[in-house]
């Protein structure tokens, strides 16, 4: 694999009104190294917040692009699960991210997985950039969905029991556990 490539994230975040369940996001970061792990990042995600248009409250889905100059003053961030490299320039791996189509509530979505058949979610587009990224062979290192995430809630879940936050999702002060998918270990 090359070597000093930005590296993908799979990030989670905690969803306090809906204990068990996580907000998924991706993260381009820089390499870091096993002192000094990234802290910037360019966080992809979907979300949908609750709009007044016209006097009819809806809950769209977007698609969101933000610069995170230091991922430790993130809200709700639990954890960073490293799970691939960039072989392409950054511009080119975003534009394969935001080309990845966005639901709304009433339109069908081709789940071709079993993440509740039909329903569209900041989790089945995450898998959905993943398969993409593969497909053009933009990320190097990525491997099947369901390893991806069954790893990244058992790190989280490890890090529960370990004590790691308190019941609001906070972490401890100037750290956001990362674990390296590619490498098999825990770099904070």
């Amino acid at each position: 694999m090359p070597s000093n490539k930005p590296r993908l994230h799979l990030a989670l975040y905690a969803r306090p009104k809906h204990p068990g369940s996580y907000h998924y996001a991706l993260f381009i970061s820089p390499k870091g190294s096993r002192t000094h792990p990234p802290t910037t990042a360019i966080k992809h995600h979907v979300k949908n917040t609750l709009l007044n248009i016209s006097g009819e409250l809806t809950q769209p889905w977007r698609y969101e692009r933000v610069d995170i100059s230091d991922v430790y003053f993130e809200q709700r961030l639990l954890a960073r699960i490293i799970i691939g490299k960039l072989t392409a320039p950054v511009e080119v791996v975003e534009k394969v991210i935001a080309a990845v189509p966005v639901y709304q509530v009433g339109e069908e979505y081709p789940d071709p997985g079993e993440l509740n058949a039909g329903v569209f979610s900041c989790r089945t587009w995450v898998r959905d950039v993943l398969v993409e990224l593969g497909t053009k062979a933009v990320v190097v290192g990525l491997t099947d969905w369901e390893g991806v995430q069954r790893a990244a809630v058992e790190y989280v879940e490890r890090k529960k029991g370990e004590g790691r936050w308190s019941g609001e999702g906070k972490g401890e002060a100037g750290t956001v556990p990362l674990l390296d998918l590619l490498e098999g270990r825990e770099v904070v």
